[in-house]
């Protein structure tokens, strides 16, 4: 397994239907998640046409077996900040470090961008998300409960400053 930009034609499906899938069979979310991630990602790669560069942002993706397993971008926000992006991991690929390698490719390149730190929003229940926010020295600084893509749902802001 390795993990590579992701720019290739088809990445961006893969990660769309790679989230579409995981949330609906496992937290009961609707189509909302899969087409909420496919807009967004295609804001990213639309800013970066338009720039002609990475300043919008940048996306990754774990690739193994010839196909897309795992996924997380970097888009750049307001007053400096950055904002963690569409992180997925296909469950067979979880236990094996992926998770933790994408999320420390996205946090090199907020401080590569020297960024005043890295903000994302998520919901509460995503332990092993959750475990990787901790572990990367994130603090909750938000909540809320929200009717999201389908589900009742608390959402949650993760800040950690660079």
């Amino acid at each position: 397994m390795h993990i590579r930009e992701a720019t290739r034609p088809g990445d961006l499906g893969a990660v769309a239907a790679l989230h579409g899938v995981l949330y609906s069979d496992e937290y009961g979310m609707d189509a909302t998640m899969e087409a909420g991630v496919a807009a967004g990602m295609a804001e990213l790669v639309l800013a970066r046409a338009r720039e002609g560069g990475d300043g919008p942002g940048r996306m990754w993706v774990a690739e193994g077996a010839g196909r897309v397993l795992g996924a997380v971008g970097l888009t750049r926000e307001e007053g400096g900040w950055t904002r963690l992006r569409w992180v997925v991991l296909d469950p067979a690929a979880r236990g094996q470090g992926v998770g933790r390698a994408l999320l420390d490719t996205a946090l090199a390149e907020a401080r590569r961008r020297e960024a005043v730190g890295v903000y994302l929003w998520t919901i509460a229940g995503l332990s092993a998300s959750r475990y990787l926010y901790d572990r990367a020295g994130f603090t909750l600084t938000e909540e809320h409960p929200a009717r999201f893509c389908g589900i009742d749902a608390v959402e949650q802001r993760f800040e950690l400053k660079l």
